[in-house]
């Protein structure tokens, strides 16, 4: 469904996507964009596996066992980097929840921030050390409204700061952990 958004801010026209939505980078980039919004030679987040070029940071594979996963390259200066989603409808949802996998490994590791329609619903700074984590961000304050969601990865001080993501999901909100 192609939607026409005008606001104050920019007038564009997107691809609206009926929730569920999945997006595990196995078999590309999927409708994600990526960008640079600030300094440096980089253009953003990367498609990536078997390990990022630098040593002792990002992961060696996807989370789950998969091959591909999307990261930032932190070996030179610059960024921030986002990665965008198109319009997605969460209309369909009952009590919507953003998962996705998270690799943020390296002595120097920046900040991951996650927005929905602009506003910051999760972040996250420093080494989470080597492995996958999985978080899940509640999106109930979006019923009733398509949502954008934003990735926006900062480095840190050094190359050390390879961070990645992987399967990104709208879904129902699940149970995690203990309850």
């Amino acid at each position: 469904i192609w939607v026409y958004i005008e606001n104050q801010k920019k007038k564009a026209l997107y691809l609206l996507f009926l929730s569920p939505y999945s997006e595990d980078f196995e078999s590309g980039f999927g409708t994600w964009t990526t960008a640079n919004t600030g300094t440096g030679s980089y253009p953003g987040w990367y498609r990536d596996s078997g390990g990022t070029p630098s040593s002792m940071t990002g992961p060696s594979s996807g989370a789950n066992g998969s091959t591909w996963y999307m990261f930032i390259e932190t070996s030179g200066t610059g960024g921030p980097y986002t990665l965008t989603s198109e319009c997605l409808d969460i209309g369909t949802l009952s009590a919507p929840a953003l998962r996705f996998s998270y690799h943020m490994y390296g002595e120097s590791m920046g900040t991951l921030d996650v927005s929905v329609n602009g506003t910051s619903v999760w972040s996250l700074s420093g080494d989470q050390g080597n492995a996958w984590i999985q978080a899940q961000v509640d999106l109930s304050a979006y019923v009733g409204n398509d949502i954008i969601i934003v990735f926006t990865g900062s480095r840190g001080t050094s190359f050390t700061g390879d961070m990645a993501l992987d399967n990104i999901e709208v879904n129902e909100m699940l149970s995690l952990g203990c309850t």
